[in-house]
């Protein structure tokens, strides 16, 4: 490498030595070839690939939802992204919110489960359905109100405050 009197120089770096990527350890010996730092770009197929911008894909929802902290709440599913305000539900599709329930009455963080088309979430003061037929929602008192929802094994399993101090 030749360095020229103004103190600038070229360096070319092979595609073996760019798909070796970053250093395993800042303990790594010198000249092993590995980058040390890297912004914006990963070293892949024996080239640099740019990493895709993360804000073309973000959803928009300071006009839509101005609730505080901590909405809006995201939840990606299997066939649908719900977004969720404190009393309002929007599904995300691709481009823009769509309004689809709301508002209902506030309770604490939703809680949500998917089964393709069936969709069963609840805040802890109201349940909500999505109809797998009609793809509508709304609200049911038919279904426990939950503070917290999982999918264990295919098996609905929900929990809640019954009392003062009792645990579902």
């Amino acid at each position: 490498m030749e360095v020229l009197r103004d103190g600038t120089f070229a360096f070319t770096i092979g595609p073996e030595l760019l798909s070796k990527g970053l250093r395993s350890s800042k303990r790594s010996p010198r000249n092993t070839n590995f980058m040390v730092t890297c912004v914006g770009a990963v070293g892949l197929d024996k080239v640099l690939q740019v990493i895709d911008d993360l804000e073309s894909f973000r959803i928009d929802t300071v006009a839509t939802i101005t609730d505080g902290f901590p909405y809006p709440q995201v939840f990606v599913f299997n066939k649908v992204i719900i977004v969720c305000g404190e009393t309002d539900i929007y599904e995300y599709a691709g481009a823009s919110l769509t309004h689809v329930l709301g508002p209902v009455a506030a309770g604490n963080l939703w809680s949500a489960v998917d089964f393709y088309d069936f969709i069963y979430m609840s805040n802890g003061a109201v349940s909500v359905l999505k109809d797998p037929n009609t793809g509508l929602y709304s609200t049911t008192s038919d279904q426990p109100i939950a503070e917290a929802i999982c999918d264990f094994n295919g098996q609905v399993m929900v929990g809640g405050w019954v009392g003062d101090n009792e645990l579902d």
